[in-house]
């Protein structure tokens, strides 16, 4: 079965409906608890195995035995869910009433995270890195590139920051939208320094959200940092402006192209 982790403080949330809501959804919306309970139900499908046996269920839902089991029934009788009984015991599948409940959630939710592009910030924990970003930075290559093409000349050193998989590749995704200027590569002494793409970014502190600093996000085409660590440089000492530890929370917003703004 597959495996998730989610925030199940949303099941808590008061039920509300505004006066204009009904002419949101048809009329054969299925309730926010309800498609989330289906939603819940598909993540514990898999490729081989679409029938789910209810004891798994009753273990993974953050629900009561009896809670589930009420629920499957009224899901039942309103033709989202088909229950199946053997010899090894009951199994719950959606029906395909339930797919297109989902699917129409899914639409909407590609709406909100992939026309309109919400996905512009995120945020890491500071690690400390193997100060190898200050041996970059001031070569007399590079440096004068990032003065004329970043604005400013940074900081000996680059603000290492461990980020979500999930974030990783929503960054990786979206990267294009996205602002950079290229710092060109070069040879010297027989040894090549490659070429540095820097994603123009705005950086600030949990502890001091008020407090923004301009920064880049360095994309080396060669790195030793292990995945999912980005490396950013800005004008400010970060650690001290921030004033900020290892496994402290920095977010980081994207300046998106031009043509987007």
């Amino acid at each position: 079965m597959f495996l998730f982790h989610l925030d199940f403080n949303i099941l808590k949330m008061e039920e509300t409906s505004p006066n204009n809501a009904s002419s949101l959804f048809p009329t054969d919306f299925v309730g926010e608890k309800e498609w989330f309970f289906l939603y819940l139900i598909a993540l514990q499908e898999s490729p081989q195995q679409k029938n789910v046996p209810t004891p798994i269920l009753y273990k993974n839902l953050p629900f009561s035995q009896t809670t589930v089991s009420r629920r499957i029934i009224e899901l039942e009788q309103q033709g989202y869910l088909k229950r199946s009984f053997g010899t090894k015991g009951g199994t719950v599948s959606l029906t395909q009433r339930a797919y297109s409940a989902l699917e129409s959630v899914y639409l909407n939710l590609h709406l909100i995270f992939e026309e309109k592009e919400r996905f512009d910030r995120f945020s890491g924990k500071l690690q400390s890195g193997m100060g190898e970003g200050a041996h970059y930075i001031k070569h007399p290559k590079y440096l004068p590139q990032f003065y004329q093409k970043v604005g400013f000349f940074p900081y000996f050193g680059t603000l290492n920051l461990q980020v979500l998989p999930v974030y990783a590749q929503l960054i990786e995704q979206r990267i294009e939208h996205f602002q950079y200027v290229q710092i060109e590569g070069f040879t010297d002494n027989s040894r090549t320094y490659g070429t540095v793409k820097c994603y123009l970014v705005h950086l600030w502190s949990e502890k001091e959200p008020q407090k923004r600093v301009e920064g880049a996000l360095l994309r080396i085409q060669r790195t030793s940092h292990k995945p999912f660590t980005l490396e950013f440089i800005s004008e400010q000492y970060l650690r001290d402006f921030f004033h900020v530890k290892d496994g402290d929370t920095i977010f980081f917003e994207f300046k998106r192209n031009s043509k987007e703004n």
